[in-house]
Order: C-alpha cells, then sequence, then structure tokens
C-alpha cells in the first residue's frame, strides 16, 4: 500500500470541496468573524489570488472556518457561509 502524506492526503481528499467552495473561498479573508448581514460588493483588487486556497470547515454546527492559503492559515466564524457550502454540496 502506498504511504500517504499529510499534504497528499488534504490534495486528494480536497479537490471536490475546493471546487464546492471555489467562490466562497475568494471572498472569505474579507467576511468579518461575526458574518455581516449586509456584504458590501467587494473591490476588484480584494477578489484577486495568486495561488491555490483551501477553505476548511471545522465545525459545521458552530460555522468555525478555517482558510489556508500558501502558508498562512485564517480561522474566523461565518454559519451563513457554511450553510451555502452544504446547500451548494447537496
Amino acid at each position: 500500500m502506498e504511504s500517504v502524506s499529510r499534504r497528499s492526503f488534504l490534495v486528494t481528499g480536497s479537490a471536490g470541496a475546493i471546487g464546492v467552495a471555489g467562490a466562497a473561498t475568494i471572498a472569505s479573508p474579507f467576511v468579518s468573524a461575526a458574518g455581516a448581514d449586509a456584504d458590501p460588493d467587494p473591490a476588484p483588487d480584494e477578489l484577486a489570488l495568486a495561488g491555490p486556497a483551501l477553505l476548511h470547515v471545522r465545525d459545521a454546527a458552530t460555522g468555525e472556518v478555517e482558510l489556508l492559503i500558501d502558508e498562512r492559515s485564517v480561522v474566523f466564524t461565518d454559519k451563513r457561509l457554511v450553510a451555502r457550502m452544504l446547500r451548494a454540496s447537496s
């Protein structure tokens, strides 16, 4: 059996999640930690993404999400985003 590294597991297992969360991933760093009721339209420079990103739902019940971009990790809470992702995946 081929050994599985953490990186290969994340890359292989997350391919579907990246597709589902593609649009949400780009806008996620600009969502407040508490979530906003009336999200303003993002500026064009806010939508620029230089490399790959991964959005990991750590706890769907609380809306806790981890955004991984390059070597950075940002953890925030957004129940509305998690609910939209779950609706989009079904």
